[in-house]
């Protein structure tokens, strides 16, 4: 994650039982799931419900089934197989790791 500001490498992520999970994202990682979800209302929903914290780094948190978060994941991990920028991949490698804490709670 070089190269990285603070804010934009650190999502908050944590479990909430086996079922659920809280994740957040900052403001470019949401434009990244904006877009990516642009033509899936499903996961579009999910990126939707997210709430803006000011008092949490500035992050967009949302509160997601463990399936929600892993049909993200797989979203996330075909976006990185469609680019070549490596600024894009770092994010993305990011994005991937936050849903894997998420998801697994470790």
């Amino acid at each position: 994650m070089r190269g990285r500001d603070e804010r934009a490498a650190t999502w908050l992520a944590g479990t909430h039982g086996a079922t659920e999970a809280a994740v957040g994202f900052d403001d470019a990682e949401r434009e990244v799931l904006v877009g990516a979800t642009a033509e899936l209302p499903s996961l579009r929903a999910v990126v939707a419900r997210a709430e803006w914290r000011a008092d949490l780094r500035r992050m967009w948190i949302v509160q997601a089934s463990v399936r929600e978060l892993n049909e993200i994941y797989n979203l996330v991990e075909a976006l990185m197989n469609g680019t070549r920028s490596r600024r894009r991949l770092e994010q993305l490698e990011g994005m991937l790791g936050t849903l894997c804490t998420s998801i697994d709670g470790f």
